[in-house]
């Protein structure tokens, strides 16, 4: 790998120079090298400063396919621009707010609901296509790149805004713990506007290898195998539809690296992830801190069923009084966004409190137990509840666990959960039996439900909040074991 100085030249730049015809992209029907995709993204860079906008201004990436999305992420990071991928999933009403609420400069939409200042992506491409690129000007790599929306647990959307450095710091720390090599392939498995995603994009990047689209019509599984993917990254339901399908071992152990995070995976997922030889890297991140924080080594796959693996190089990690983890370093983002201003996130000595509750071991290596704000009190009990979910699922017959507390009258609270269940599903009342051998009575779940099939089909995370309203509202898709 070609070492670069961030601070000197733009990663995309530095790629168009060293790694010049190297594959950057690849869809299904396109190819583009990385001299190619430099020059594209600068025409666009240029279109926005014939346009009249000023460095740091907002430009709002709204419903575009990944390949657009892409490039005109490029443009703005060239153009010291701060580019905005939304998540077109919010309401419509919501987005609205938001977006009126940052007042942007641009918004790039095929939308109509968005604004005056908005331009459709193919005009942008026609305009862009005639322009005559000037050549790339110096670049101030902290400045502000990206805003990146995240509910957190509480529900309240927040925008966190990024460096460009907290960008490139995130992806060099990964790629000395995660070789990534020219000629390698990353499948594009999270959306842009997930930081997840957009860590794919500065990894690879850096190290002039390609970011693969895949192709909406074929599985996961054909994806991989169609397009050699050889690193992949996945949360927990993603990889738990594919790990029981016919193919999947001999796919997936086809891969150089699986990279799991996004959200606490499953004891049973990672023993059949282990039992099937796969070469998985368990994570734990954030999106304050640009994606990983710390991650699990290639030499000690088996330690993933125990902790997340040691701080990556460019990040500082404690644990308070309170057992809460603490973070800072290159990678912590600038702030939270609101209107025009931009609000710290970090404590007086710098620390910015994650929520996350967990302890280092000897080694150096974290394990995370649970949030502080999931936490209640039953009978005057504290209770973590992914205390609780761990326990469940190591029964047989549960895949994943959530349990959240119930308004209770004598209690306070009571614990209640919620189950993504296997092809033989248990008995409420062997649960019970089973847990009494783990967990002191208070802990005991006193009702179960089955997960409803939205909450974990198509989501990167399962909200809490939203089972605690399909709770309070009794909703006909709640069925209780029996």
């Amino acid at each position: 790998m070609i070492r670069i100085d961030p601070k000197t030249v733009h990663p995309l730049h530095h790629a168009a120079i060293h790694f010049t015809d190297n594959i950057a992209l690849i869809s299904e029907n396109l190819t583009l090298s990385y001299s190619e995709i430099f020059q594209q993204a600068l025409s666009i860079s240029d279109y926005f400063e014939q346009r009249g906008l000023k460095t740091g201004e907002i430009i709002v990436l709204d419903d575009l396919t990944p390949k657009n999305l892409i490039l005109f992420f490029w443009a703005c990071t060239l153009g010291g621009y701060i580019a905005f991928p939304i998540n077109t999933r919010f309401p419509d009403d919501a987005l609205a707010e938001i977006i009126r609420g940052i007042n942007p400069a641009l918004v790039i939409t095929s939308r109509s609901l968005f604004f005056k200042m908005a331009i459709t992506p193919n005009e942008l491409l026609n305009i862009s296509a005639n322009l005559d690129s000037r050549e790339m000007q110096s670049f101030n790599p902290d400045s502000s790149a990206s805003l990146l929306m995240t509910s957190g647990s509480a529900g309240s959307a927040k925008l966190v805004q990024h460096s460009l450095m907290n960008h490139i710091a995130s992806a060099l720390g990964s790629n000395q713990n995660i070789k990534l090599n020219p000629g390698d392939r990353w499948l594009l498995t999270l959306p842009l506007y997930h930081v997840g995603g957009l860590a794919i994009l500065f990894r690879s990047v850096l190290a002039g290898s390609a970011v693969v689209i895949a192709n909406d019509s074929q599985s996961l599984l054909q994806n991989i195998s169609a397009y050699q993917i050889s690193h992949l990254s996945l949360v927990a339901t993603q990889l738990q539809r594919i790990v029981g399908e016919t193919d999947s071992p001999q796919i997936l152990t086809s891969l150089r690296v699986l990279l799991l995070g996004g959200s606490a995976m499953p004891q049973a997922l990672l023993q059949t992830a282990l039992n099937m030889n796969l070469p998985i890297h368990v994570s734990y991140g954030s999106t304050e801190m640009a994606s990983q924080i710390t991650t699990t080594t290639v030499t000690h796959r088996s330690d993933s069923l125990t902790h997340s693996g040691e701080v990556l190089p460019g990040r500082d990690l404690i644990i308070s009084h309170e057992g809460e983890i603490l973070v800072k370093g290159s990678t912590l983002a600038q702030g939270y966004r609101v209107g025009s201003a931009l609000t710290s996130i970090t404590d007086l000595e710098g620390w910015f409190h994650t929520g996350d509750v967990g302890y280092i071991n000897v080694q150096g290596a974290l394990t995370v137990t649970g949030r502080l704000d999931n936490q209640f009190i039953s009978g005057g009990e504290n209770i973590q509840p992914e205390h609780i979910e761990r326990a469940l699922e190591k029964l047989p017959g549960i895949i994943q666990a959530i349990v959240i507390p119930q308004h209770d009258k004598e209690f306070g609270f009571r614990p209640v959960a919620f189950l993504q269940l296997d092809t033989i599903p248990p008995d409420a009342a062997q649960i019970q039996i089973d847990l009494k051998h783990t967990l002191p009575g208070y802990m005991i779940p006193k009702i179960y439900f089955q997960l409803p099939q939205e909450n974990h089909s198509d989501k990167l995370k399962i909200s809490r909040q939203d089972l605690s309203n399909d709770l309070v509202h009794r909703n006909k898709h709640l069925h209780s074991l029996t």
